[in-house]
Parts: C-alpha cells; structure tokens; sequence
C-alpha cells in the first residue's frame, strides 16, 4: 500500500465517521432500501458501508484498484452492523463492467468519471447495466476545482486542465483526471436516455463549479413507441 493509498482510505472513512458520506446521498435523494445496487469505482467501500444502511436486497462494488478492494474487503464487514448485507466486492472498471444488462435499479458512480477513457462511452455503459426507471447517481470535478490548489504553487492544477482541453480537441484522454462541464454531463445524459432529475455542486471557486452532483433517471420504455 502506497501513501497515497493510506492518505486516500483515512480520508475516505474519515468522512463515513463524520457522516459526509451519507450526505452525498441524502443530497442526491439517495435511498437504496430494497434495492439492487452497484458502486462503480467503489474505492475503500465508505459508500458502500453508507448504502449499506439502507438494507439493499443486493449490494456490489467494483473497483480496478486491488490495494482498495483488500482494504475493503477486510474492513467493510467491522462497520456494517448487519453481516447479510457485506457488498460484494469485483475487479472490474468502466467502460467494461462485468453484468447483464438491466440488472440494478441503482448505480451510483461518485467521482469516477474524471478518470474514465471517455465521457459518453462510460455513461452508456452504466446506463446499460441500469433497468428502466432505475437511478444513476453520479460526480465529477468541474472547472472550479484545480483552483483550490493554485496557491500551493502545485503542477496538478496545471495538468488537469490541459489534460481536459486535450480531451476536448482530439476527444482522447491523453492524461486522465479531466474536468467535466455538468451542464455537457447532463446533456450527454439526456442523449442516452436517462433523464437529470437532481444536481448540487459543493462549492464553487471564482464563480466555478468546484464538485458537482447528478441524479438521473433512465427512461422507462413505452411499448406502445416499440410497435
């Protein structure tokens, strides 16, 4: 484990102690009672152990990271007071995620989508995984965000937004961590036919969206447009 690992998971149940967590989703609307449930880029699993809470008939979490997934599956279990509902933790990672289609009627996906290969390809692929009318509960970093760290005179700042207009002019994430547009996330959304129904943002910096939060619905489909 790496010290960036350890700084990650201090402050990723740090903030499940303090109840951040669980006001991401309440922000959101986000109840998981009864539900099937997916966490993409699920990390450490503190929002997995906040999703917990709400007694989820089936509850996953994925991950590309091995180091997190140990972690988690190690830890998950001390702070889940019910033993039935310990997640499942997988190795997979967008835009290739290992489920059938339709499969869960809630799929959220915080912060991820600054490190995904491509925008629209991902969303398409979690709205795959999503039935009709199920949630997608998504966040990401506006343009807000690297402004935090200019006056640490830091590099990452800088390549976070080259990374992004890089992105934005050849449509390939050469440097991953890109700023994402929420007004183009959820148009893109729109596209793929699943509707923004709630956003927020954290903060904003110089009038900046700093962290920015959706929640959408995926269309149910209408038989009667089918014939």
């Amino acid at each position: 484990m790496t010290k960036w690992h350890s700084a990650y998971i201090q402050n990723a149940y740090h903030e499940l102690k303090r109840g951040t967590t669980r006001q991401q989703l309440d922000a959101l609307n986000i109840n998981a009672t009864g539900k099937k449930v997916l966490d993409v880029g699920c990390g450490p699993g503190n929002l997995l152990v906040a999703l917990a809470a709400d007694a989820p008939e089936l509850l996953i979490g994925v991950d590309i990271d091995e180091v997190f997934l140990v972690f988690g599956r190690s830890h998950i279990e001390n702070s889940i007071e019910d033993p039935a509902l310990t997640p499942t933790l997988l190795r997979a990672s967008l835009p290739t995620l290992p489920f059938a289609d339709e499969t869960f009627d809630l799929v959220t996906c915080f912060l991820v989508m600054p490190h995904v290969p491509d925008d629209r390809v991902a969303l398409l692929e979690l709205a795959r995984v999503l039935k009709p009318g199920g949630t997608l509960a998504i966040s990401g970093h506006g343009f807000g965000f690297p402004l935090r760290y200019l006056k640490r005179l830091r590099l990452k700042p800088l390549q976070m937004y080259l990374a992004t207009l890089i992105y934005k002019y050849i449509g390939e994430k050469w440097i991953r961590n890109t700023l994402q547009s929420h007004k183009e996330i959820c148009a893109l959304l729109n596209s793929i036919g699943v509707v923004p129904e709630l956003q927020h943002y954290n903060q904003k910096v110089l009038g900046c969206v700093s962290t920015y939060w959706i929640k959408a619905i995926k269309r149910e489909i209408n038989p009667k447009a089918m014939q």
